[in-house]
């Protein structure tokens, strides 16, 4: 045999008993497994509690202080309240930007696309973020509070359940981050009131912005707007019918 061929020879020969034996050092091996990297992607972090009424976790305003009232407009309670926080990848952070955009869950009776004779009522969400405006105002950074306020007409189609969605912008460098929330905004023609409940009302020295005719400079203050109501939806449905508010048609 040619001597030049036996290195190539060997090789090959220990290659191929390496290989046979790698299963068994795979499982007798006891050196340590090398450390695994994990990317997160950057998060931004919106929290939200509503203030109004923290039993049923939903901000309430009302258009009058009673259901006679509501022809003049009297005593209504135009804003809500909810604290924020805004943290991004756990740090509280200035946002760069905020918004709010307000949905009305109002109900019709389908006509169109309807699936049966048993969907007698449906939920049409409709987009009313122009009645509504949002002030924030921080304590530090990434935490304070929304105020909300009702800027649109006050007639009783008005009073319904709605979506409030907060939106907030971070920048980062070249690239801007975005988190959101979602809330309950309960709009009533005027709170129920129960056997014992209390009314008091807060003078306030003035108002920047006054949207409906004959709103009172007192904020009244009850002690449960919705009173043994569990539900904004059903109790906006009764007093749309209390003021002669049809279901419209889909």
């Amino acid at each position: 045999m040619n001597k030049r061929y036996l290195p190539v020879i060997a090789a090959v020969l220990i290659a191929i008993t390496c290989t046979a034996f790698l299963p068994v050092f795979a499982q007798v091996s006891t050196l340590p497994s090398l450390p695994t990297f994990i990317y997160a992607a950057p998060t931004l972090t919106v929290v939200t509690i509503a203030q109004d009424d923290q039993a049923r976790h939903t901000g309430v305003m009302w258009l009058a202080d009673s259901e006679a009232d509501f022809a003049t407009l009297t005593g209504g309670s135009l804003v809500s309240q909810y604290k924020v926080l805004v943290a991004y990848n756990g740090v509280p952070v200035v946002p760069s930007s905020t918004y709010c955009q307000f949905v009305e869950k109002d109900k019709s009776e389908p006509l169109k696309n309807k699936q049966g004779p048993w969907e007698t009522l449906a939920t049409s969400p409709i987009d009313m973020s122009a009645n509504f405006l949002c002030k924030f105002r921080w304590g530090k950074p990434g935490v304070g509070v929304i105020d909300v306020y009702y800027i649109g007409a006050g007639t009783a189609a008005s009073i319904a359940d709605y979506v409030m969605i907060v939106g907030i912008n971070f920048v980062v460098g070249r690239s801007t981050v975005y988190g959101s929330d979602m809330q309950d905004l309960c709009v009533l023609g005027w709170p129920i009131g129960f056997t014992g409940d209390v009314m008091g009302t807060l003078t306030t020295a003035a108002v920047p912005y006054a949207p409906l005719t004959g709103v009172s400079l007192v904020k009244p203050i009850y002690t449960d707007p919705l009173g043994l109501w569990k539900s904004c939806e059903d109790l906006a449905l009764m007093q749309k019918q209390a003021e002669l508010v049809p279901i419209q048609w889909s």
